[in-house]
């Protein structure tokens, strides 16, 4: 009785089990039971790769927060039977957790609960590293378009490696756009990557441009005007030179103009007839040409917004310009012809970026020349006909520097046009008597060390070479002639039936050809 008067005297506010046991000894009571607790285990398990790898916290009836590793488990004891709270907090913001947070279990008297967290957290981005290799005579001119699976075209040139980065893990497709039709590439497209978070999956492409015969198509000049010469700096920057017969029987010339779209007249001038056209760039180009009725050849230049002449060459000559090349802006050569009414020569002037001068030609043969071109300011080739010999012969000047000298000089020909891929790679086209009353087209190749003829199919008169590469070469001529050089056999063709003067091109996939009564040709792949 005494004890349980002892108790009935205790503060009504200790209630704890630790503190009633103390309660009883000092009331004289005997030994007390230990309560009955139990203990909550907390697991967890992470699918994947969470950002943070130092894991969550747990927090049991919103009690101080416990660390836990992403899979790991720890042990909260000595809870009251009965039911408790769990929740798992500091997940990374893309992780979730399967079932409730925070969730309800109910803790056994002397014993444990488990309760497993599962966790999910996407893996880390990948990346894929991207390469294109593109062979062949005409690569694609505006490179291609890159997907990964559904995903926005990217562009990637014709030979580049791009990275593209935030792939998701796991496998994807790899598509290449874009090709031009004469560009195809070898293997799988699209290709299939697996891509992981351990290293960059990597895609190679290579691509094959073959450019066979181009296609011709034949473009809207505005004008019937004869087109004897055409070059451009670029695609969608060409100028052509032509002439035309006017009311009083007189000649007009006029300049083209090429945007990438249309054509357009730029220029024009009566009492002139020009012939040539090279530039150094969009806002620095050369025109040549004569009078038809006043004496003295002419230069004209182009500074971007307007022409203007430049040079007259005037004297007790009839002076004529046929062609106009150079190495540079302050390196530029026009050629042509100087007749005094019983003997012609060589017509040859040398612009330094300041004047124009006249260059002493080879004393004899003095052809009147027709083209120009050099590899460098020490090795330019001229071409024409050498009206004093008997019978005429075409002749082919070189200039070393210094002096100009015949090295070549063909009985009954003539050479129009000349063109090269370097110093060792040289073309002179024309055409030569095969007998009184029959010519035929011919193109001699200098290789470095000697001019030798090359065999053609039976064509008519040459008038004009130019080129891409050493195997990538055009010469025109008359009734629509177009022959392609592929550095093994010339191959002919005749898209349209007018003579064709002059060919220039961007690439070997973009290519103009022009020539009488306004026509001019664009071929294309």
């Amino acid at each position: 009785m005494q004890s349980a008067r002892c108790l009935r005297s205790l503060p009504a506010r200790v209630v704890t089990t630790w503190a009633v046991s103390l309660a009883w000894s000092a009331c004289g009571g005997g030994d007390l039971v230990e309560p009955v607790t139990g203990d909550i285990v907390v697991r967890t398990t992470t699918a994947g790769v969470p950002s943070d790898a130092s894991g969550y916290v747990v927090a049991i009836d919103g009690g101080e927060p416990r660390p836990i590793g992403p899979n790991d488990a720890i042990t909260v004891a000595g809870l009251a039977p009965g039911d408790h709270t769990i929740q798992l907090s500091g997940l990374p913001e893309a992780c979730t957790v399967a079932g409730d947070n925070p969730r309800t279990v109910s803790v056994p008297r002397d014993g444990a609960v488990e309760s497993a967290f599962e966790i999910t957290c996407p893996a880390p981005p990948g990346s894929i590293t991207v390469t294109v290799a593109t062979t062949g005579a005409a690569p694609d001119p505006d490179g291609y378009t890159l997907r990964v699976d559904r995903g926005p075209g990217l562009p990637i040139s014709v030979n580049a490696t791009q990275v593209v980065s935030d792939v998701a893990p796991g496998e994807h497709t790899v598509q290449l756009n874009g090709l031009a039709p004469n560009c195809s590439v070898e293997g799988s497209n699209p290709a299939t990557v697996e891509v992981t978070t351990d290293a960059p999956a990597s895609v190679q492409f290579a691509v094959t441009c073959v450019l066979g015969m181009l296609r011709w198509t034949q473009m809207t000049s505005g004008t019937t005007a004869d087109l004897p010469d055409v070059w451009g700096s670029g695609a969608s920057d060409v100028f052509v030179v032509g002439e035309m017969d006017t009311s009083d029987e007189s000649v007009a010339s006029m300049v083209l103009h090429y945007d990438g779209s249309s054509w357009s007249p730029q220029y024009q001038q009566s009492d002139l007839r020009l012939s040539g056209v090279w530039g150094v760039g969009p806002r620095d180009v050369f025109a040549v040409g004569f009078h038809f009725l006043t004496p003295g050849a002419v230069v004209l230049r182009y500074d971007g917004s307007r022409w203007t002449q430049t040079e007259n060459f005037v004297g007790d000559e009839d002076f004529s310009l046929r062609s106009v090349w150079g190495s540079s802006a302050t390196d530029v050569f026009a050629v042509g012809g100087a007749s005094d009414g019983r003997v012609s020569r060589s017509l040859i002037a040398h612009f330094d970026g300041t004047q124009w001068l006249r260059l002493p030609g080879p004393a004899s043969p003095s052809p009147e020349l027709f083209d120009v071109w050099g590899s460098g300011p020490t090795d330019v080739y001229a071409v024409g006909l050498d009206h004093e010999s008997d019978p005429p012969s075409g002749v082919i000047l070189r200039f070393d520097g210094a002096t100009w000298s015949p090295v070549l000089q063909q009985q009954n020909a003539l050479f129009n046009g000349v063109w090269g891929s370097s110093a060792t790679d040289v073309f002179a086209v024309g055409f030569e008597l095969v007998s009184e009353f029959e010519s035929a087209g011919t193109v001699w190749h200098f290789d470095g060390a000697a001019w030798s003829r090359m065999t053609l199919p039976k064509v008519t008169v040459l008038q004009e070479v130019w080129g891409s590469s050493a195997t990538d070469v055009y010469a025109v001529g008359d009734e629509g002639l177009v022959l392609h050089y592929d550095g093994a056999t010339w191959t002919e063709t005749r898209p349209f039936r007018q003579n064709l003067l002059g060919v220039w091109g961007s690439s070997p996939a973009d290519v103009f050809a022009v020539g009488n009564r306004g026509t001019i040709l664009h071929g294309t792949p």
